[in-house]
């Protein structure tokens, strides 16, 4: 496995969810490389960030001002099912973040002289797992956390991304092996 100086970087945007859509999280697929015959090509995350798109206004109506939390998830393989996501010993979850935000009216004496509703990203932490290759799949998924009557009742947001990845050229025993690990393996059977 070498490094092949190449670079590729992702960016988009995940469809609106809702807040209270958490027991299916829905992943997106972010790039999808299905060429059989170059088995020797893979890539490895780098690094990636997220964050939504929606102002405190856009989000939705609100009488208090609330915080709420977001965890994502990259990986090879769809993991949509809540035993498995956001779990670091699946082979499939390959990255991690967690976000937290708050949101409050321009009455509130912590946002000063704003007009309309803000947000402000009040935390943000991201972890790769060292050893990947993505060679056929990679996706990205979330979830809201710290759920209540305020935060469920909103309009939604939308998940914007960045991810960095790095190219590597591989072996086909290489190949194999990390084909193995970015799927789904039942080995209770």
């Amino acid at each position: 496995m070498k490094r092949t100086g190449k670079t590729l970087t992702l960016s988009g945007q995940m469809p609106t969810r809702t807040f209270a859509q958490q027991m299916f999280r829905d992943p997106h697929t972010i790039l999808e490389y299905a060429n059989v015959l170059d088995i020797n090509k893979a890539w490895k995350v780098k690094d990636f960030k997220c964050w939504i798109q929606e102002t405190g206004a856009e989000l939705g109506s609100y009488s208090e001002p609330f915080t709420f939390g977001l965890d994502v998830q990259l990986s090879t393989d769809d993991i949509p099912n809540s035993a498995d996501w956001n779990n670091a010993g699946d082979n499939r979850a390959i990255g991690w973040g967690t976000l937290s935000y708050d949101v409050e009216d321009s009455c509130s004496k912590n946002v000063g002289t704003f007009t309309g509703g803000q947000r402000r990203l009040m935390y943000s932490e991201y972890w790769m797992h060292p050893d990947h290759l993505v060679q056929n799949k990679l996706t990205i998924s979330s979830q809201s956390t710290g759920a209540n009557a305020t935060v469920e009742g909103l309009t939604g947001y939308t998940l914007n991304y960045i991810v960095y990845l790095e190219e590597y050229d591989i072996t086909p025993i290489e190949s194999i092996v990390f084909n193995i690990k970015g799927k789904a393996q039942d080995l209770s059977s």
